[in-house]
């Protein structure tokens, strides 16, 4: 599998050798309010059509304050979650994968969790490839396994791809840069291990540089807003949350 997500990439045009950079300001439209970091190797930091702030509008809220740990029936890993937030398992029946989804107190999806994932694959062209940028990228205590020497070290990642109208974020684990010299077209949210196979933990597995988005990203009107989020307490439990996956045995 490993291989395949290396061909799909290598089929947008982009190179997955080299530490990647995120792009400049004055890549993007950012509505002159929005900065952009540099980065490289993705190291720098959300997501959908759920409710975002306005602008100048604060979602703010206290991060939770008690936790408890999941384990999966197969007990192969774990991660930690708010104690309000509940999970269900996904996994279609007979299915060889295994999914389980993570929501909040009110019942809204914050994150599904994927093991031994499958279907990876798509291309796209040239003329698809739009400006990227990433606004957290954090490593991971998760063994990779994947015989792609152009790999990252697995990591927590938030980025964004500019739309027609919007910035188009999403979060979760990765393996691969997005893209190139700050162009991406097709993303995955994916990293391959020995014996789980490819895990996804994020809010979806992979998202495309189409002009109205992918379903599943939030929407933002400059990249100052997508920032913004990362400073409500949401995307911090989803943070600890993300970042706390292990896997076990």
């Amino acid at each position: 599998m490993a291989g395949a997500v290396a061909l799909s990439l290598a089929s947008c045009g982009v190179s997955l050798g080299v530490p990647e950079s995120s792009s400049s300001p004055s890549q993007l439209q950012t509505s002159g309010s929005a900065t952009s970091q540099s980065s490289a190797g993705e190291a720098a930091g959300a997501s959908s059509s759920w409710a975002s702030a306005s602008p100048g509008e604060s979602t703010s809220q206290a991060t939770a304050a008690q936790w408890k740990t999941y384990t999966d029936p197969a007990k192969t890993l774990s991660f930690e979650l708010p104690s309000e937030w509940t999970t269900q398992v996904a996994s279609a029946a007979g299915s060889s994968s295994f999914a389980v989804e993570v929501k909040d107190a009110a019942g809204m999806k914050m994150a599904t969790l994927q093991t031994k994932g499958n279907g990876l694959g798509g291309a796209c062209g040239p003329d698809t490839m739009r400006p990227y940028t990433v606004l957290a990228s954090i490593p991971l205590k998760i063994p990779e396994y994947t015989k792609d020497p152009n790999a990252l070290e697995p990591r927590f990642v938030y980025r964004l791809i500019q739309g027609a109208n919007h910035f188009y974020a999403s979060y979760g684990i990765a393996d691969h840069p997005a893209g190139a010299d700050g162009m991406a077209c097709l993303v995955y949210n994916a990293v391959t291990t020995d014996k789980l196979g490819i895990i996804m933990f994020g809010d979806v597995p992979q998202f495309t540089s189409a002009l109205e988005g992918t379903a599943g990203t939030r929407a933002f009107t400059t990249i100052a807003e997508a920032q913004a989020y990362m400073n409500t307490g949401e995307f911090q439990n989803i943070e600890r949350m993300i970042t706390s996956l292990k896997l076990l045995g």
